[in-house]
């Protein structure tokens, strides 16, 4: 028995690959703020209900591709219902996030929306009746006066247009307790799927109104955005399957770096300090965030 556990110990460690899984990580974030910052190029010219239904549509054929090469059966769920619940709030957060992206530097954008992990920190409480300690809410409280820092109440950059971003962390949240949950019943492909066909179909009645045929390189852009998103899924996927979570979920804060060098390099968009700091402290509140929620990995 004791040899058993000991080959399965061995087993596990030898199939953790931890800077692997960290790069993947810092990878995936890489794929998914290049796919928004194309999505930001695309709405300069194209209507905000376009450019989302297209990140849809796309990213629904690269899934189909992938499935067909893999031979595999993805649409069946065991909770249809909460899938539909998860792909509409999908749909919301993308939605305010293009519009944000529209309206503000990725950089700032970006800022505001990581505290959506601290909103899911709280509302795991409520939603999921997991335990919400000090810890948490004093991950959240600095987390929000990092939000507030960056949006600065009485500047330019606290307006309506500060809303979008603050919509997009609260259904990117609800988003992630919905994902939570629905990973115990069905796999993370046939959540894809769900996801992707939702925001397909939801948003197809209202294209007509606002249709404007794409040329063909927005039509490339548009592909690429589709195959970008489910690239970026993969290697999140595949990067919590060769590390530990406490090494891997860090690695999404690189989505900052990823967006200031992106708003600066095509869009000329450079953060002021108000946004680094503001951003540094919802980043630093994460992963406090992160360490008082896994204790046993962290010891």
């Amino acid at each position: 028995m004791a040899e058993r556990a000991g080959g399965a110990d061995a087993a596990i460690a030898a199939s953790e690959r931890p800077f692997v899984g960290m790069a993947l990580m810092a990878l995936g974030a890489g794929l998914l703020t290049l796919m928004d910052g194309i999505g930001k190029l695309l709405l300069r010219d194209l209507p905000l209900i376009e450019v989302t239904w297209a990140r849809y549509a796309f990213n629904l054929l690269a899934l189909w591709l992938l499935v067909r090469l893999r031979q595999r059966t993805i649409v069946a769920s065991r909770r249809l219902s909460l899938q539909i619940a998860r792909g509409l709030a999908m749909v919301l957060a993308t939605g305010s996030m293009f519009l944000s992206l529209s309206l503000l530097p990725m950089a700032e954008t970006y800022a505001v929306g990581f505290a959506s992990p601290l909103i899911v920190a709280l509302l795991a409480g409520p939603l999921l009746g997991e335990r919400v300690d000090s810890w948490r809410w004093a991950a959240a409280l600095g987390g929000f006066f990092g939000v507030l820092v960056v949006l600065r109440p009485g500047s330019e950059m606290f307006s309506l247009a500060a809303l979008a971003p603050l919509v997009m962390a609260l259904c990117f949240a609800l988003y992630q307790l919905a994902t939570r949950v629905l990973g115990r019943f069905d796999p993370a492909l046939t959540t894809m799927f769900h996801s992707a066909w939702i925001g397909t179909a939801v948003l197809l009645p209202l294209l007509p109104a606002v249709w404007q045929i794409p040329d063909g390189r927005q039509i490339l852009l548009m592909a690429l955005m589709g195959v970008l998103g489910l690239s970026s899924h993969l290697a999140m996927i595949r990067a919590f399957a060769l590390a530990p979570a406490s090494l891997v979920s860090p690695m999404i804060y690189t989505q900052m770096a990823w967006a200031v060098a992106f708003g600066w390099l095509v869009f000329g968009d450079w953060p002021d300090l108000w946004t680094l700091v503001g951003a540094g402290l919802v980043a630093a509140s994460g992963l406090l965030l992160l360490r008082s929620s896994s204790p046993s990995e962290n010891r």
